[in-house]
């Protein structure tokens, strides 16, 4: 990611997740990392917390406010003192550049469809184009953690062919070829399995998604479910830092194909980032709010879910995530029953 990393809510159905425009050289993207959280639907063992519409501290963006003081479900209502109230834009961060309005839980309860949200059973992965070893272990230990972070299983389509993206749709840079984002959505979209939440395709290739764009860290069609993520920008596939950034960027994604629009609430892996610097500064959780979107979309156990999540932020080398997943399990443990 050149000076981003993760995506942008486009207008439109499409979701460009970070590029540089070749004028004017100036990063469009959106985020990714998130924090705590953890919740169960309707859960009487925890009570709302009495601070819970307090005034938001000096720092906090304004803009965030109703979101911050929305009554969530009593599980996550509880969390909010944990939650890093979100940061008052500095100039060129993405609030600055795009003040978005943000989205209540019940802004998503109010989308869902008249026969219900689309079913699904797992999230899908899938490639295009050649991969190192590294690049692959970063793959398969990305697949392994949205696995645990959405309680869901995510598991591998066959390789997409690199024929999918034809001569036209290609075009040289200095470091390789760049490949345009169209025809790989459009193959992700025609391979969508019929019980597939949603898919999500990686390639190690640059990616741009128009002619007169320079690149794009990836980009998704939320209607259709379906995305592409370049693994060309995101650092040394071999490293914590590329590692970090390839699940944040997927949870982010897989989190606006499930209607999640970007957090203005809190800290929060669905807030949006206009540069790598601002992007690598949020958390790898989902803040209350989100985790009470995701837990409405796919009928999440979050209690469930800091359980595994914990250990597994541990066993891949990024203590703060599971140190404050801790702190969410201490306060429902200290809550009682």
């Amino acid at each position: 990611m050149d000076d981003e990393r993760t995506s942008a809510r486009g207008v439109g159905p499409r979701l460009i997740i970070a590029a540089v425009a070749l004028a004017v050289v100036a990063v469009v993207a959106v985020p990714v990392l998130s924090r705590p959280a953890a919740q169960r639907p309707t859960s009487p063992r925890v009570a709302l917390s009495p601070d819970a519409e307090r005034p938001s501290p000096p720092g906090a963006w304004a803009g965030g406010q109703p979101h911050r003081e929305e009554h969530l479900s009593p599980t996550l209502e509880c969390l909010k003192p944990l939650a890093t109230p979100k940061a008052a834009p500095r100039p060129g961060d993405w609030l600055d550049r795009h003040p978005e309005p943000g989205q209540l839980v019940a802004d998503l309860q109010a989308e869902r469809p008249p026969a219900g949200w689309p079913k699904g059973r797992a999230f899908y992965l899938a490639t295009i184009g050649p991969l190192s070893e590294a690049e692959r272990r970063l793959l398969e230990r990305t697949r392994e953690l949205l696995a645990t972070w959405f309680q869901r299983p995510v598991e591998w389509l066959e390789p997409l062919p690199e024929s999918a993206v034809s001569p036209a749709f290609r075009r040289p840079r200095a470091n390789g070829p760049q490949w345009q984002t169209t025809p790989i959505l459009d193959a992700v979209q025609a391979r969508r399995p019929d019980d597939a939440i949603a898919v999500m395709a990686f390639t190690a290739v640059d990616l741009y998604p128009d002619p007169e764009w320079n690149f794009v860290f990836g980009e998704a069609r939320p209607d259709a479910r379906v995305g592409v993520t370049s693994l060309a920008r995101l650092g040394q596939a071999d490293s914590a830092l590329a590692l970090s950034r390839t699940v944040a960027t997927g949870a982010h994604e897989l989190g606006h194909m499930l209607g999640l629009a970007h957090c203005v609430a809190f800290e929060c892996v669905m807030n949006g980032s206009n540069s790598l610097e601002e992007a690598d500064a949020t958390p790898l959780e989902p803040c209350p709010v989100c985790l009470e979107k995701l837990r409405v979309r796919l009928d999440l156990d979050v209690v469930a879910r800091a359980e595994a999540m914990a250990p597994a932020w541990r066993d891949a080398g990024f203590p703060d995530p599971a140190r404050q997943l801790d702190a969410a399990r201490s306060l429902w443990r200290d809550a009682g029953p």
